[in-house]
């Protein structure tokens, strides 16, 4: 990762939208992508990105307020799945936040997940 102190995810997450608000819109971007691929239509990648970023950070937030095998094992599947989407698009990962490779623990792949959303220029 980097060099800096780990993200305190209370601070890191404190104006995020509610979750119930980030699932509504989450399932709005997944209904899109959905009929998209279907139409064959290309989805685009920055768009997808942000999408990818957005449900890691909500299962982080998740697994924060309600860790369980079955909540930290999904954060750590969307965290890795972020991160599998910024190998493959080098060029829309955040600049000096380094990307976890595949081998990358469910801890180094949730700190990427938080690197990269106090990263985003939305937050």
């Amino acid at each position: 990762m980097t060099d800096r102190p780990a993200l305190d995810p209370a601070h890191l997450y404190r104006h995020a939208p509610d979750l119930l608000t980030e699932s509504a819109e989450l399932l709005t971007a997944s209904s899109q992508f959905l009929t998209q691929t279907l139409a064959g239509v290309p989805v685009d990648d920055e768009y997808h990105r942000d999408y990818c970023l957005r449900r890691a950070v909500q299962a982080d937030r998740i697994a924060l307020q309600h860790p369980s095998v079955r909540t930290l094992e999904h954060a750590a599947g969307d965290a890795r799945m972020l991160a599998a989407q910024d190998r493959a698009n080098p060029y829309l990962a955040p600049a000096g936040v380094k990307v976890p490779g595949e081998d990358a623990t469910a801890d180094e792949a949730r700190a990427y997940v938080r690197e990269c959303y106090d990263a985003a220029p939305w937050t």
